[in-house]
């Protein structure tokens, strides 16, 4: 794997697979941080554990944008599922945005709350987001289109990385154990047998916050891994990108810190079987079309850091929250289609509400 722009939480959490414990979490990202918060908050006993560390995947790996709905334009969103769903789902990650950064008050975790831009690649996506800021509008909500791209102005950026470390430092001593691989979960009366290795643990729910790696450990729960490449540049001395910004149907996005560094990613729409998998090594032929981007953007700029990252795609577009079928007391919360940093939060507290 590819060394990722941003740099993993400090805090280390050495630990084992508990014997025993009420709820165990499986995952270390932003899903199961978010677990834990809203457990820890209603006083249940639960355990996180995590394969490598904290924000080892996905979580520490993307580009840090905090957006509202769904990673489709809401022109789209609404013809998908319907015009009250899709207001609701924009208004879930609305809340998502706020609620996530209430929780880490205090802490920098490089919030900032700027507004993002999307930018048509052509007359389709134009007509798309034309639409959209008409129905955002019509909805209530404060998107608008400027003429040559949509605006969201409540839209965000932060460090996914410190994001992740700031809930778990929150978060009483032996609450999460990294270095603990699950092997295999087994659902037996009204406990679950989970194992890593030779070590076993007898919990009374298990949730698993996989994400993109969740079909490792049970193959029935449909959720596609599918790789996400990025890079980032050196400092640079001039402003080359205002707001955060997608084009392409949100197959192609960039931001520059406040630092001046620029990251871009995307593209896996000019190779997209070569995308699906596990493998999370960025490769040649996507990388040479990040190059070119930011050689657009400022042809001095240095590249100091290529990597990749394995995402959790579902087939309805949206996450999955809820029971495993099949496996009593086994839920699932996970699936996130690009978007884990808009949707984990919120996601997380229904799910707990719901168990």
């Amino acid at each position: 794997m590819g060394a990722a722009f941003w740099t993993a939480p400090a805090e280390t959490y050495a630990g084992s697979l508990p014997d025993r414990t009420d709820i165990l979490v499986i995952g270390g990202g932003i899903a199961g941080t978010s677990l834990m918060h809203h457990l820890a908050r209603r006083r249940f006993s639960a355990v996180l554990v995590e394969s490598e560390h904290i924000a080892f995947g996905a979580s520490g790996r993307n580009a840090g944008f905090l957006l509202a709905g769904v990673a489709d334009c809401y022109a789209e969103a609404v013809r998908i599922f319907g015009r009250e769903k899709a207001r609701e789902v924009w208004h879930i990650t609305d809340e998502n945005h706020d609620r996530m950064i209430e929780a880490v008050a205090g802490t920098d975790v490089g919030h900032r709350r700027l507004g993002s831009a999307t930018f048509a690649s052509g007359e389709e996506e134009r007509a798309r987001l034309e639409e959209s800021a008409q129905l955002l509008h019509d909805d209530g909500f404060e998107a608008r289109w400027d003429g040559t791209r949509l605006l969201n102005p409540r839209d965000g950026e932060i460090n996914p990385a410190a994001m992740v470390g700031a809930l778990a430092g929150r978060l009483k001593s032996g609450a999460i154990r990294e270095g603990v691989r699950i092997t295999s979960i087994d659902p037996a009366g009204e406990e679950v047998t989970v194992r890593a290795g030779e070590s076993k643990c007898r919990a009374g729910v298990v949730i698993l916050a996989t994400n993109g790696y969740t079909s490792l450990l049970l193959p029935e729960v449909k959720i596609q891994p599918i790789r996400a490449q990025m890079l980032a540049s050196g400092p640079l001395s001039r402003s080359v990108c205002d707001l955060p910004t997608y084009s392409h149907f949100g197959y192609r996005y960039w931001r520059q810190l406040v630092s001046g560094e620029v990251l871009i990613g995307g593209w896996r729409d000019t190779s997209m079987e070569s995308e699906v998998g596990y493998d999370d090594q960025p490769t040649d032929q996507i990388q040479e079309h990040l190059d070119r981007k930011l050689g657009e953007m400022d042809g001095r700029a240095e590249v100091t850091h290529r990597w990749a990252g394995i995402m959790g795609f579902t087939e309805t577009g949206l996450p999955l929250a809820g029971p495993v079928e099949g496996m009593r007391n086994v839920y699932a919360c996970a699936g996130f289609n690009g978007h884990g940093m808009g949707f984990a939060f919120m996601t997380a507290m229904k799910l707990v509400e719901m168990i």
